[in-house]
C-alpha cells in the first residue's frame, strides 16, 4: 500500500434513521461516496466558470480522481483504494429486496416538445416503462474501515446527510457521523475486511493473503470509481 505518512488506519461510522438502499448485496463503497463528492464538486467549479463538462461515456476511461485514501497497489495496474464497503452494525435482518417502477408520461411530454414521434415505447429506448429491484439493508449504524488521511475525509463526509439511492425517498438519512483514528489496526486489514474478519471490498486475486478471507464468491465487479463503468470491471473476489 502506498501513501503519504498522515496515511493511517480509520473507522468511519454512520448513524442513520433507518437504513440505506444500494444496488449490490454489499453495501456502498467509501471510495465511491469521496469519489462522488469531489466530482459533484469539480462540476460545479467548473460550470461557475463556464467550462463544458462532458458526460462519461463507456468508451473512455474516466479520470481517477484523487481520493484522502491510501492507494493498495499489490496488484500492479488493477490497484484500488484503502476503504471497504458499508457494514450495518445492528441489522435488522438480511437485506430485503423492494422494487421501484416508473413510466413516461406521455402526456407531460406533448407539453414540453414541439414534435414527438408516431409511437412511444413502453418497451424499448431511453423512454421504456422500469420495474428494477432496490436492497434495503434495515439498521441504525453502517461503519466503514479504511487508511488515509481521516480529517480530509471527515471534511468531506461531514456535510454529507444523506447516502445511498432513492435518497429523495427518504433512504439513507444520516442523522450524525463519528470518526475514529485506529493507529494499532494492521493496514492490510482496515484497507480490506469488515470488523468480523470477512472481506469488505471488492478485491482483486493478487491481493488477498494466502489465508483468503471468506467472501460472497468471486465474480464480475467494479474496481474502484466509478464502479459501474464498463473499463472498472475485473474478475475480483467478492465482499460480504
Amino acid at each position: 500500500m502506498t501513501g503519504t505518512e498522515e496515511m493511517a488506519p480509520f473507522l468511519v461510522r454512520a448513524h442513520l434513521s433507518s437504513g440505506l438502499a444500494h444496488a449490490t448485496p454489499w453495501g456502498i463503497s467509501l471510495d465511491g461516496i469521496l469519489a462522488a463528492e469531489l466530482w459533484a464538486d469539480h462540476k460545479a467549479a467548473a460550470l461557475d466558470r463556464g467550462e463544458y463538462v462532458p458526460a462519461l461515456t463507456p468508451e473512455c476511461a474516466p479520470p481517477d480522481l484523487e481520493l484522502p485514501l491510501a492507494r493498495c497497489e499489490l496488484a500492479g495496474e488493477d490497484w484500488h483504494w484503502c476503504a471497504t464497503c458499508s457494514f450495518p452494525e445492528d441489522p435488522a435482518g438480511d437485506p430485503v429486496v423492494r422494487h421501484w417502477a416508473s413510466r413516461t408520461d406521455h402526456r407531460g411530454l406533448e407539453q414540453l416538445s414541439h414534435t414527438l414521434p408516431a409511437v412511444i415505447s413502453d418497451r424499448q429506448d431511453r423512454y421504456r416503462a422500469r420495474y428494477m429491484p432496490l436492497m434495503i439493508t434495515s439498521t441504525r449504524t453502517v461503519t466503514w474501515r479504511g487508511v488515509g488521511d481521516l480529517d480530509a475525509v471527515a471534511t468531506i463526509l461531514g456535510g454529507l446527510d444523506v447516502i445511498g439511492k432513492k435518497r429523495a425517498h427518504g433512504e439513507g438519512r444520516v442523522l450524525r457521523w463519528e470518526f475514529e483514528h485506529c493507529p494499532a489496526a494492521d493496514r492490510w486489514a482496515s484497507a480490506h475486511l469488515h470488523s468480523d474478519g470477512t472481506l469488505g471490498r471488492t478485491t482483486p486475486p493478487a491481493c488477498v493473503p494466502e489465508f483468503e478471507p471468506e467472501s460472497a464468491g468471486f465474480g464480475l465487479a467494479g474496481l474502484r470509481p466509478p464502479y459501474m463503468h464498463p473499463t472498472r470491471m475485473r474478475q475480483l473476489h467478492l465482499p460480504r
